[in-house]
């Protein structure tokens, strides 16, 4: 009874630890993989920050995205009426849009 007891403790002693380190090296390995996602998302965002210190890079954008112009440029803009570029199908199920492209049939 008593080498019973005795290994049963000896036994808990020996794998308590074990499955500490074992929660410990895991939450370890979490912690690794999260810096170096935080890392990662780091280096873009410098990326970023660079690009958008550089004039050249700024100016672009302005000029793709927001339609910005220079003094003294001269903008051309095309007006389109979606209607004369879209058709719908005669089965189209969202009347709505047939009504903004102005269709007179939905």
């Amino acid at each position: 009874m008593l080498m019973t007891v005795s290994a049963v403790c000896l036994l808990a002693a020996v794998l308590f630890p074990w499955q500490s380190l074992a929660t410990q090296r895991r939450s370890i390995d979490h912690a690794a993989d999260t810096l170096e996602r935080l890392q990662a998302e780091t280096s873009y965002l410098a990326v970023q920050v660079a690009e958008a210190k550089d004039p050249v890079v700024v100016e672009r954008i302005a000029r793709e995205q927001l339609s910005l112009v220079r003094e003294g440029d001269t903008l051309y803009r095309l007006n389109v009426d979606p209607a004369d570029v879209i058709t719908l199908p005669p089965a189209w199920p969202l009347p709505g849009l047939a009504h903004l492209l102005g269709d007179g049939d939905g």
